[in-house]
């Protein structure tokens, strides 16, 4: 309605322009016809004027008339041209105006359209995730059900394997040569093996499950699992290092299998005769607390940063490192369970540092 109100009173501008401009170009007209006529009548008046010299001081005076009138009306066409400009200025300027309100209402169908395809790809994202969520619920079921299995039924066979073996050792170890030793005990570290992964693929499909929220102060859980693994650190010669720790709303046996996994990975990823050494920081980032992890270990190449973190991955040899390949995968689905997200800065030789942020649930921070 503005838009058509403001067309409408620019005609009615532009109308009322057009006839006062008529009028001013049939005033000039006038004018230069008077002022031709004038001149003539001057030159009348001067050839008159040798046989008329006692009527030419009053002709003089009304010449001088003439003039005034002349210079007032000069005066007048001025202060006409002078409105004529300003009315010519302000169509201008509405001319302008008009294009900029045109161009604010192209901007505004513009910026309404993106929206709409943004609203429609945001529709679209949120249906895949729904139905990426459905998908891995499916699998985190069918994961738990064969975990389930793998803890009952497949290590049954296991111990079984691994009761001949030891009853063949008691009875008949003296009887064996030195092949047959190595292959029962290939066979025993092969069942560790197994058994290792099992438990492993068993705590992956538990974690997060009958979990819940405390308030915690993650400075205690970590002195416990450095206690925990009191042995471990003294063996490796581990030199440990914390800055102070918030008190978070986690859940405390998840945060701890996190931490527990990133220290003892940077004990075992370690060089030949290097002194292990440790450092854990937290800092807060505004809605959330950012933590780090950082080792001198072996490091590792910028290609597998994602991949580390999917079960199974391992970038070492069994022979080099022990571990059954879920480890980063655990601490990826606690972060998850968390809703924060975990990364790391690696260089090879040097050293890893693995970060990752928890919601900014803090009561206080200890030190």
């Amino acid at each position: 309605m503005n838009l058509e109100r403001c067309v409408e009173e620019l005609k009615i501008i532009k109308e009322e322009l057009a006839i006062e401009n008529k009028e001013k170009i049939k005033r000039a007209a006038e004018l230069v016809i008077a002022n031709i006529e004038l001149a003539f009548q001057n030159a009348e008046k001067a050839k008159r004027a040798a046989e008329l010299m006692l009527a030419n001081k009053e002709l003089i005076f009304q010449n001088e008339e003439k003039g005034k009138r002349a210079a007032e009306l000069i005066i007048a066409n001025i202060e006409l041209a002078y409105q004529s400009q300003e009315k010519a200025k302000r169509a201008a300027e509405l001319i302008i105006a008009n294009k900029e309100h045109s161009f604010e209402s192209e901007q505004k169908e513009k910026c309404a359209t993106e929206l709409r395809i943004a609203n429609t790809e945001l529709a679209y994202q949120n249906k895949e995730k729904e139905k990426r969520a459905a998908e891995l619920n499916i699998v985190n079921k069918e994961l738990e059900q064969f975990a389930f299995i793998a803890s009952h039924d497949l290590q049954q066979p296991l111990r079984t394997v691994s009761n001949y073996l030891r009853l063949l050792e008691e009875k008949y170890l003296s009887q064996l040569d030195e092949d047959a030793r190595k292959y029962i005990n290939s066979t025993n570290n092969a069942i560790k093996r197994m058994n290792l992964l099992i438990n492993s693929l068993l705590i992956f499909s538990q974690l997060g499950n009958n979990r819940k929220l405390a308030n915690v102060d993650l400075k205690i859980v970590l002195e416990e699992v450095i206690a925990d693994h009191e042995i471990l650190i003294k063996n490796s010669g581990a030199l440990i290092e914390m800055s102070a720790m918030p008190a978070l709303n986690i859940y405390e046996t998840e945060m701890r299998q996190l931490f527990q996994n990133l220290i003892t990975n940077a004990i075992k990823f370690q060089k030949v005769e290097t002194q292990p050494k440790i450092s854990i920081s937290a800092e807060q980032k505004k809605d959330k607390w950012q933590f780090a992890v950082k080792d001198n270990g072996i490091g590792i190449e910028a290609i597998h940063y994602e991949k580390i973190f999917d079960i199974f991955q391992r970038l070492n040899s069994k022979a080099e490192y022990e571990g059954s390949g879920i480890g980063l995968a655990n601490c990826k689905k606690i972060v998850q369970l968390h809703k924060g997200d975990i990364w790391l800065e690696s260089k090879p030789k040097e050293g890893s540092t693995f970060y990752f942020t928890i919601p900014n649930l803090a009561v206080s921070a200890t030190n």
